[in-house]
């Protein structure tokens, strides 16, 4: 069985953000990481932030095969948690100790989990998501979107929860040809 991780971030550690990552972790279990209890600080040009935990997090999923990123939706973006610990990635390019952990996320599924007010998501909320994924080479595989604004509704979370477990299981890995290219396009982001 595939391992998965998920870190969600939410300013209600028990929101709609939480119960669905509890309704998926109720259909396919997943070690479950509350990031706005972890210490992560902000990008540092010197790196004198090696200290936190943002490090523990990157050995979380390396440890995983599959990693969701879950968040609610606050004014059109990710969670100020989640920008932060986004911000870090700049350390799994920059930092010659850090590069091999940016390459061996390249191995892993990426699914972003969303909770929010309206039936579809701002382009600002999942295009920086996708494009940091992208931009690093690493595998964005999907989305799991729940609409809130009558409040979070557990059948239609227990149903998405089911058809993105079945997904997440039955995705073939990409091609070699597609990971060769995705190789050539990022390689000089790890020199």
């Amino acid at each position: 069985m595939k391992k998965l991780l998920t870190l969600y971030s939410s300013a209600r550690a028990t929101g709609n953000t939480f119960q669905l990552v509890n309704t998926f972790h109720q259909v396919m279990p997943t070690e479950i990481c509350y990031l706005d209890k972890m210490h992560v600080e902000g990008f540092d040009y010197q790196y004198r932030n090696q200290n936190d935990d943002f490090n523990g997090l990157i050995e979380k999923m390396l440890e995983a095969d599959i990693i969701v990123f879950a968040s609610p939706v606050y004014w059109y973006a990710f969670t100020p948690a989640f920008k932060c610990f986004f911000d870090r990635f700049t350390d799994l390019i920059t930092l010659a100790q850090q590069k091999h952990k940016g390459k061996k996320l390249r191995e892993k599924a990426f699914y972003v989990f969303a909770t929010s007010a309206h039936t579809t998501l701002p382009d600002s909320f999942i295009t920086p998501l996708q494009q940091t994924l992208s931009y690093l080479g690493w595998q964005y595989r999907g989305l799991l979107h729940i609409n809130c604004k009558t409040g979070f509704d557990p059948i239609v979370a227990q149903s998405l929860c089911e058809r993105m477990a079945k997904s997440m299981v039955s995705k073939p890995k990409p091609s070699l040809l597609s990971q060769v290219g995705r190789f050539a396009q990022y390689m000089s982001y790890y020199k």
